[in-house]
């Protein structure tokens, strides 16, 4: 049996075939047969069955599609691609080009499985930090600690849920409670050495500490994750600044205490603002109306 797909053109010769083609002798025999059929006719081609004159075909519109058909493959064979076709080497390099395409997007594939491979590890090791940090049990429900946390997404959640509820902003006075937030806003670099006054050093030391008891149990759960570079991420170059606006200085006088542009410190006060209203938001999620009422009012000296 022959799929209709196989054949490819109907010739007026025949061969002689034999009943059982399994053998290889047979196949040869055949094979040795075609292969005398196509040297003896060249390159004029196997004549083919004619559907008018051989197979006494009389659709009327038979001969307009044949014509049509003759004079398309005519067409085709002056193509210079159809005859590039007949010579293999001249199309390697598309063929091999196309290859390596199927190549590269197998192999893209397996990059985006790995990818999601490494998200789910990862994902499992960022599982384990806050169930270490506490913030969900064991069962992986989101404890209060969580709760506050997700009250947070203008700064590092894990690190200010970690200020709010270890004592940190309830033992500071509005001023410093605003000038340590503002650790947790990310600014643009200065070039100025930071000077913090007495006041500020103290809650600093104590947001470093929390900082990198997180980085040390991200690293402990094989979290990617560099102490020290995670505790300077956390910059104090506004403190003195912000402590000073909130006590009641003018723009004037704190734009002289730092070499950071107006319009950043301007920015930077308003994304302050905003995080101090989701820190009130998160003590009030977790019960502690005071600290809430707190730090509303000292959102307030710097609005």
């Amino acid at each position: 049996p022959v799929s209709l797909s196989c054949l490819a053109q109907l010739h007026s010769l025949r061969i002689s075939v034999p009943p059982d083609l399994r053998p290889e002798e047979a196949r040869r025999a055949v094979m040795v047969q075609v292969g005398e059929l196509l040297r003896r006719h060249g390159e004029a081609g196997l004549p083919r069955l004619d559907p008018l004159e051989d197979m006494d075909l009389r659709d009327p519109q038979l001969p307009e599609i044949v014509g049509r058909i003759e004079a398309l493959e005519a067409q085709l064979s002056r193509n210079p691609v159809f005859r590039a076709e007949k010579d293999a080497t001249k199309l390697a390099p598309y063929l091999r080009r196309a290859a390596l395409a199927a190549r590269a997007e197998e192999l893209r594939g397996q990059m985006r499985t790995s990818q999601l491979s490494a998200f789910r590890e990862e994902a499992g090791c960022r599982m384990a930090v806050l169930r270490r940090l506490g913030h969900i049990d064991e069962e992986g429900v989101v404890t209060l600690k969580g709760r506050a946390a997700c009250e947070i997404d203008t700064a590092d959640e894990l690190l200010a849920a970690e200020l709010l509820l270890n004592g940190t902003f309830s033992r500071l006075e509005p001023a410093q409670l605003v000038a340590l937030a503002s650790c947790l806003v990310p600014v643009e670099k200065s070039a100025e050495a930071i000077k913090l006054t007495a006041q500020m050093a103290e809650p600093l030391a104590q947001l470093q500490a929390a900082a990198r008891h997180i980085a040390e149990v991200s690293r402990e759960c094989k979290l990617d994750l560099d102490p020290e570079e995670y505790v300077e991420g956390f910059k104090p170059a506004l403190m003195d600044v912000m402590y000073a606006w909130s006590k009641g200085a003018t723009f004037e006088q704190v734009c002289d205490m730092t070499d950071i542009f107006e319009g950043s410190l301007v920015r930077a006060t308003r994304r302050l603002d905003e995080l101090l209203g989701q820190l009130a938001a998160a003590a009030a999620a977790v019960g502690d109306m005071q600290l809430a009422d707190k730090i509303r009012a000292a959102t307030e000296t710097i609005r």
